[in-house]
């Protein structure tokens, strides 16, 4: 049976792509007269290409290769940084050329790496616009595209290996190529221009001069930075300003893990741990980290730190920065109040380099923000502490997980967690499926429950591929007596994938998990009428009437 639907999906993705690409060209708008844009662009000194590193794409991304063992797979490297220049594509917008970036990321399917292309424009959308976006393969043949997520509503052609679109909205849009092959991925970002000079000048008759910090268009190595208690901060990173993290500890097994220790750190956040994140926040309130920058990690060995973290915060802004190749967990709030983060992207090739961890914290947003990364990309926690997790909403997310889970409530459910909403959101490919009752991509997963879930919404949701479960909620704790989890729905979702949604309970009648579904579309067919249902008991499947 499961080689049926696989084959279903199969067909029925390939005539889409065939039909998007030959039959039907694509809405192509008028091009805005006299379009006007600007581009990110990095520093010279900090992007190389691999020819000037000495190494082949092969030798790069046979880096995050699982045939290697755990910690050289996950190790730090410092021959070249976290980005360097596409070998795959070039790109033109209104036929001006603009740069085309890579990172290395992870591939579950086949336990490989490869390189995910990027570029990032910025547009004044105060009035309408269009654009039309060229990509030429460079060391790839291009035979057909797609764009996602769908809701975009872009449609690609291609032809003499070159890939044509036309874009009149802000937004962050992905190209699949060749029958929506996964290794070759390259997402534009459309977004809002700003007037750096003008948004520094703000801050500064705010906060005062001596409050803002920033970092023009360059290099800068940090072994970590630590920020204990201030009030009313800005870190301004520039656009084109490139952050690197020092390595300092050889992390080559389990037990290095534990080997160092600096003294002063496990005082200054609030998890306890025994060396600084890369950027620890603690204690602060009225704190803003914003600008065009980049924050890498390449040269950390796994597990050496944890990347942009805040504990014990209040009033928090991050805005517009990229997260590159963390070590482990690349942002993290935990124990906060009043968190905003918006067009913020996690890439990430490592295990536990999780994307966005909303820990313990109330009254927190995530908006715009793209995650491709080795593990969970988008996700609520309650750890332990004294705070429980409540108020979390997730708008306009795209995650590309590799490993592990996309959106959801995932694993430590200690405290309780009340109120999270996962709306307007996206998933492009999903491929892990070493375990299917604790991954999938839109998840409610208590490994952990000395808590309880409730309220819970997944709202327009489209999933483009998952090679395992779409929807799973589950009491994964065989243990756990009197766990509630109710007041989950799933609304307006769609997915195609090789496996059904599930949703189950323990053994013990003790505990509670309910979900509502409504308007559920699985591989181009819509389920009538799902029936809510009420579960209590070891395992159920979902049905419909």
């Amino acid at each position: 049976m499961q080689t049926i639907v696989k084959f279903l999906i199969t067909l029925f993705t390939t005539v889409s792509i065939f039909c998007s690409n030959l039959v039907f060209p694509g809405t192509v708008y008028p091009e805005s007269k006299n379009f006007d844009f600007s581009y990110l662009e990095y520093p010279d000194e900090a992007i190389i290409t691999l020819e000037e590193a000495g190494l082949t794409e092969q030798e790069l991304v046979g880096r995050a290769s699982a045939q290697l063992p755990e910690y050289v797979q996950s190790g730090g490297y410092d021959d070249i940084n976290g980005i360097t220049i596409s070998p795959y594509y070039t790109a033109k917008v209104s036929g001006e050329e603009i740069p085309v970036y890579a990172s290395v990321v992870f591939i579950r399917v086949d336990d490989t790496g490869t390189l995910h292309s990027f570029s990032e424009i910025y547009v004044d959308s105060s009035e309408e616009f269009s654009f039309n976006i060229e990509i030429t393969g460079a060391d790839v043949e291009l035979k057909n595209a797609i764009v996602l997520p769908e809701s975009h509503g872009v449609e690609a052609q291609c032809k003499n290996n070159t890939v044509k679109a036309s874009i009149n909205k802000t937004g962050v849009y992905t190209f699949l190529f060749n029958d929506a092959n996964q290794y070759y991925g390259y997402t534009l970002m459309v977004r809002e221009k700003v007037d750096e000079d003008k948004e520094i000048a703000a801050y500064i008759e705010e906060y005062g001069e001596d409050n803002v910090w920033v970092l023009d268009k360059g290099v800068y190595e940090y072994d970590y930075v630590n920020l204990v208690g201030n009030k009313n901060l800005v870190i301004y990173l520039r656009e084109g300003a490139y952050v690197i993290a020092n390595h300092l500890f050889d992390i080559d097994c389990a037990e290095d893990e534990n080997k160092y220790l600096e003294p002063t750190a496990p005082g200054d956040n609030a998890f306890g741990l025994t060396r600084y994140p890369f950027i620890n926040f603690y204690k602060c309130e009225n704190i803003t980290l914003a600008g065009r920058g980049v924050i890498d990690m390449t040269r950390l060995d796994r597990r050496e730190r944890r990347g942009v973290v805040f504990t014990n915060c209040n009033d928090v802004t991050v805005k517009d920065v990229k997260i590159i190749n963390s070590p482990e967990w690349s942002f993290i709030s935990y124990c906060c109040t009043d968190v905003d983060i918006d067009n913020v992207d996690i890439i990430g090739n490592r295990g536990n380099c999780d994307g966005f961890a909303i820990c313990n914290s109330h009254n927190v947003s995530i908006d715009n923000c793209f995650a491709r990364v080795a593990d969970d990309t988008f996700e609520v926690k309650a750890l332990g502490g004294t705070m429980d997790s409540k108020s979390i909403t997730f708008t306009n997310c795209i995650a590309w997980g590799g490993y592990a889970r996309c959106f959801g409530i995932t694993g430590e459910v200690n405290k309780r967690i009340s109120d999270v909403t996962f709306r307007d959101c996206a998933v492009i490919y999903r491929d892990g499926i070493w375990d299917n009752d604790r991954i999938g991509s839109l998840v409610v997963v208590a490994e952990q429950t000395e808590g309880s879930i409730d309220g819970v919404l997944f709202e327009n949701i489209e999933i483009f591929r998952d090679e395992g479960r779409p929807i799973l909620v589950k009491i994964y704790d065989e243990e756990a007596e009197n766990f509630e989890i109710k007041n989950v729905v799933f609304r307006n979702v769609s997915y195609t994938s090789y496996m059904s949604p599930k949703i189950a309970g323990t053994d013990s009648n003790t505990n509670t998990v309910q979900v509502e579904l409504d308007g559920i579309t699985a591989n181009g067919n819509k389920l009538q009428s799902p029936e809510i249902r009420f579960i209590i008991g070891k395992h159920c499947e979902v049905t419909s009437k």
